[in-house]
This record gives C-alpha cells, sequence and structure tokens, in this order.
C-alpha cells in the first residue's frame, strides 16, 4: 500500500467539482470504478448534492489565499484487490482520514480499477464544516506511511517495503541480529536494552509498539518497529519482562554505526522526466543527457574554454548549456522557443555545478549564435520499448503525429487570423459610435456597452467553434503519446502491439503472446495499460487483472472462475504447446 498526495494546484485553479467528479468517474459513467461514496456531508449518499455542499463550504472562507482541497491517491497492489471489499476501502478512508486530522471534514472517494493497480481517490475540503477555518496536516507524509504499514497487517495485504532509507535500516538490523538477540535475552532492564542497541548505534523508543531507529542524525524516516525483526523484540514480552517502559538515561557510546546510501542518487533523479517517460513511452530529454554523458565529459576533459565546451557539444549533441537564473541548463538546439526541451545543468552529476565549471573555463559564455553545424546525434524522443517489431509501428505513429501536429498548427492560425479579423471589426464599431456627433453621452455609452457584450458573445462562440474542430482532429487521430498509439492497437488486437508495450525498457521478449480473450464471456471488455497488462471487466462488475506472470481476480465467484481458465489457457501443457 503506497498513499501520495496529489501536488496541489494554484489556488485559482483548484476547482473542487473537478475532481469530485473524476473521482466519480462522471464523464464515462463510472466504468473505471469499483465505488463511490461522500462522507461527512449533510447530504447524507447524495453525491451531487454532496460536491454542492461543499462548494458551498468552502465559498465562506475568504481569508486564505492557499488551496481548499487535498487530493489522497492511495494504491494497492493488484493481488490485495480480492481481499478488500467495498466496507474495508470505507474503513481504511476513515483511518487515513483521522491520522490527517479531516475525521469531521466533508470529502468524496472513490476506488478505480483502471489500471494494473487498483487505487483509491480522496478529495477532503481543507475548510471545516463549522469553524470555516482552514486545515493543513503537517508532515502528513510520514503519519501517512506508518498507517499503511498498520494497515497492512490489519487487513493482511502485501506489505510495502517503504523508503530506500527504511528498507537499508531493516537490513542492516537482521544483519546484526544474531548479535542483538542474545543480548536483548539476557538483558534485566530497560537500561541494558539500551546499553546493547547502542552498541550498534541503534536507539529504542515506545509508542504503540516497540521501535527501533538509529541515532539522531541518521534517524529522520527510518524508524522500524521491533517485531518485524523478530518476535522477541515484542512491547508486549518485553514489558512483561521487564516492567513497563523506561527511557535512556545514560549516554552509551557506538561500536558500530548505521550509514545510510549516499542520497547523490536521490538527489540528481528527475521526478518530472520519469513521470514523462512512464506515462508517453518515450525517451525524455534528461534520459536523452544520462544516456550520452560519456560525450560529454570527453568534451569537458578536452575543451579549455567556453566556447569550445560548447562547440563540442553542439556538433556531437545538438545541445548547448545557457543561463538561467542564478544556476543554468542544458537545452535542444533542435527545438527553438517556449516548447524547447532542457534541463538543469546538475542533473548530470554534482561535478557539473555551474560554479565547478566556472571554476574550470570562467564565466559563462552562451555559443556564439550565428554558428552552423551538422551534428551527430539528435534529441528525438524515442521509443523506450525494445521489442523488435517496434520499426513498423512507429514509422505509422510519426506518421499520424505529424498530421495530427499539422492539423493543429493550421486551425491554431486559423483561428488567430479570425479572432484577430472579429476584434478590428468590433473596435471599428466602438471607434464609430464614440466619434458620432449626433448621439449624446448617454447614447454612446449604452451603444459601446451593447456592442462589447456581443463581442464577447462573438468570442464564445468562436471558441466553441474551434474547440469542436479540435474534438474531430483528435476523434480521428485519437493518440497524443507513443503509449497511447500502442494501448489502442493492442485493444484492437494488435499482437505485434502488444508484444511492443510489453516489452518496456528491457530487451525480454513479453512473457506471453496470446490475443487478449474477448469471447468467453458475453458482455465482458478489456482495456490494456501503459505495461501492457489486460484488465477484464466482466458484465456483473467483476475484475480480472492479466499481469502476465500472474493473474489476479476480485472477490466474485464468476471473476474467479474466468481467472481460472485464463490460468489454464496460459500455464498448462496443453495451451503451452
Amino acid at each position: 500500500m503506497i498513499s501520495t498526495r496529489q501536488s496541489s494546484p494554484k489556488p485559482k485553479n483548484d476547482d473542487y467539482a473537478r475532481l469530485a467528479n473524476y473521482i466519480a468517474d462522471a464523464s464515462h459513467e463510472g466504468e473505471k470504478c469499483l465505488a463511490t461514496w461522500n462522507a461527512g456531508c449533510l447530504a447524507d449518499d447524495d453525491y451531487q448534492l454532496g460536491i454542492s455542499e461543499v462548494i458551498a463550504t468552502q465559498a465562506c472562507n475568504e481569508r486564505t489565499t492557499k488551496e481548499k482541497t487535498y487530493h489522497l491517491i492511495v494504491s494497492f497492489r493488484p493481488e490485495d484487490e480480492s481481499k478488500l471489499s467495498t466496507d474495508d476501502f470505507k474503513d481504511i478512508e476513515k483511518c487515513f482520514a483521522e491520522v490527517l486530522g479531516f475525521e469531521e471534514h466533508q470529502r468524496h472517494c472513490g476506488v478505480h480499477i483502471n489500471t494494473a493497480n487498483p487505487h483509491m481517490h480522496v478529495a477532503y475540503n481543507m475548510i471545516h464544516p463549522e469553524k470555516k477555518t482552514r486545515h493543513a496536516p503537517y508532515y502528513d507524509y510520514w503519519k501517512r506511511d506508518e498507517l499503511c504499514r498498520k494497515l497492512e497487517k490489519e487487513y493482511k495485504i502485501t506489505i510495502d517495503p517503504g523508503r530506500k532509507r527504511r528498507q537499508e535500516l531493516h537490513k542492516y538490523v537482521v544483519d546484526k541480529k544474531n548479535s542483538i538477540l542474545p543480548a536483548v535475552a539476557a538483558a534485566r532492564t530497560w537500561e541494558d536494552i539500551h546499553a546493547s542497541m547502542a552498541s550498534y548505534g541503534l536507539s529504542v523508543s515506545c509508542k504503540e509498539e516497540l521501535l527501533i531507529a538509529p541515532f539522531e542524525k541518521n534517524s529522520r524516516g527510518s524508524r522500524i518497529v521491533g517485531h518485524d525483526v523478530h518476535v522477541s523484540l515484542n512491547k508486549q514480552k518485553l514489558e512483561e519482562r521487564l516492567g513497563a517502559y523506561q527511557a535512556k538515561k545514560k549516554f552509551y557510546p557506538a561500536q558500530e554505526e548505521f550509514i545510510p546510501s549516499s542520497q547523490d542518487e536521490q538527489r540528481d533523479k528527475n521526478e518530472k522526466a520519469e513521470v514523462m517517460e512512464a506515462y508517453t513511452g518515450q525517451e525524455s530529454f534528461d534520459g536523452y543527457l544520462k544516456r550520452h554523458k560519456d560525450i560529454i565529459d570527453s568534451a569537458r576533459a578536452s575543451a579549455l574554454s567556453w566556447q569550445e565546451f560548447q562547440n563540442i557539444l553542439q556538433d556531437e549533441l545538438n545541445i548547448t548549456i545557457k543561463e538561467r537564473g542564478r544556476g543554468a541548463v542544458v537545452a535542444d538546439l533542435g527545438t527553438r522557443g517556449k516548447s524547447q526541451p532542457h534541463a538543469k545543468l546538475s542533473c548530470l552529476g554534482r561535478e557539473y555545478s555551474r560554479a565547478r565549471l566556472e571554476a574550470d573555463f570562467g564565466k559563462l559564455e552562451r555559443l556564439n549564435e550565428g554558428r552552423k553545424s551538422t551534428p551527430k546525434k539528435g534529441y528525438e524522443s524515442k521509443p523506450l520499448h525494445r521489442d523488435p517489431e517496434r520499426g513498423k509501428l512507429y514509422q505509422e505513429y510519426q506518421l499520424g503525429i505529424k498530421k495530427r501536429k499539422k492539423m493543429f498548427e493550421q486551425q491554431k492560425e486559423q483561428r488567430k487570423q479570425e479572432a484577430s479579423e472579429q476584434r478590428l471589426k468590433w473596435k471599428i464599431k466602438i471607434k464609430k459610435y464614440r466619434i458620432d456627433s449626433t448621439l449624446n453621452w448617454k447614447e454612446k455609452r449604452y451603444l459601446v456597452n451593447a456592442i462589447k457584450a456581443e463581442q464577447l458573445r462573438h468570442e464564445e462562440l468562436l471558441k466553441k467553434k474551434y474547440a469542436n474542430r479540435r474534438a474531430k482532429i483528435k476523434e480521428e487521430i485519437p493518440y497524443g503519446n507513443w503509449n497511447e498509439f500502442l494501448r489502442q492497437k493492442a485493444e484492437a488486437g494488435n499482437m505485434e502491439a502488444l508484444a511492443v508495450l510489453q516489452s518496456s525498457k528491457t530487451k525480454e521478449k513479453a512473457a506471453h503472446n496470446e490475443r487478449p480473450v474477448d469471447n468467453l464471456l458475453e458482455g465482458m471488455t478489456y482495456t490494456v495499460d501503459n505495461e501492457g497488462n489486460i484488465t477484464y471487466k466482466l458484465k456483473n462488475g467483476g475484475v480480472v487483472r492479466d499481469c502476465r506472470k500472474d493473474i489476479y481476480a476480485s472477490s466474485d465467484v464468476e471473476a474467479k472462475r474466468f481467472a481460472e481458465e485464463l490460468k489454464n489457457r496460459r500455464f498448462t501443457r496443453k495451451h503451452m504447446r
């Protein structure tokens, strides 16, 4: 189980109604929803009336200049869906509301099953329905993370390893277990426990459970529960033997110390680039730079000045280094303007900070604008999939995308020209009435206001006209990125597209090479996600997820029966021949 707070929009874009309708999947008649409900509202079970109630509550607080909606997403493993009922999801949401301090607040919730991992969306109204004050949870990640570990045990669902440092601490304590456990067994007081743990650079505290953490400088976000390591490190058992927990009274020197791994790797990660690659299935500019870091390193080593360094970067990779604020960015020379791909210079490593480069070459100098070059390589946002069958499909995708972009650009120019002509037309009319000497000032003001109102009406009509044209282009070419193209092809039964989608970033072939089963049950539909996992939705609402190596089913009988048929088809010798 993983909980995430979706990044807050700017206050002017904060729209609770839009988020609540998305959670209910209102635009698709709830196709991807397992369940939806609202809580804390006077409207009881009326979902839409509850939305109106929240909007009215938020309007009562005019003091805050921050967002008024908290969007929480809780993700589960595919195998957990059959273990959890709708009531379980509701109870889990109540636990999160209590931990975050939203138990008295209004919220709208929904469980989505349109991806390989079932997930729950919750929209919390941050404005209290009675006090009308805004509540923002403090250090909410740590509270949510601890609750996730607790709920995993309570509902007996798959335990998520959690943060990297927590995993490292758990491994460190397990490795020292053979030395720690005899010392704990021989302890006669809590002070003996503290002394034996301190020798390994660990401290012990008690809340609901016995918690083990490294010494203070490395402790943030790195606590683990004692009985996760061994049953003898259980709070209840230790208190039965040693009495009520007592805090440490003396200082004990550490003979060994837990040292977490370097954070450089985490610091260098570009989350936006990773999200872009996962969503589109194409290489980000950040990934392009890291893939060719050896070329950049050799260019830096051989260059003696900024101009020489910039020239080599242009000749080899068609990139340049530009100043931005107090830092610097690497930009792609193949695209100009606002859409120019760029990445922080430090994404290549700490040794590529602006200060360190200026120590080598002096003050930053831009590339000479008039310089012409024929680069050996360039950024093209290539597919990350490595399947050998992708070539023809990618050509088809590129043709479609080029056509789509051209149609959008033509439409944009047409709209710009038409809007300009309309503005000129209304400007002339307004000026005509203002200089008309036969009208008094009241008549002029009335006519000018009427013209302006008519102008606004025509602008809205123009907006709708071109919105309809954009919709028609999207209907004609319905994909906007490589992953979308592959998904649509796979859902239409193209096995090559499914194999490419399942190949992901690795060179491995797909785990199976079968057409999605669409004729076993009447009224059944299926969808394919970005990783090539197939989700079957049965007529009665049951869900079966085919994740290639494993097949998971929801708790109803028909879904389990269909999952068994899929397993027989996939894994028995009869169907493997």
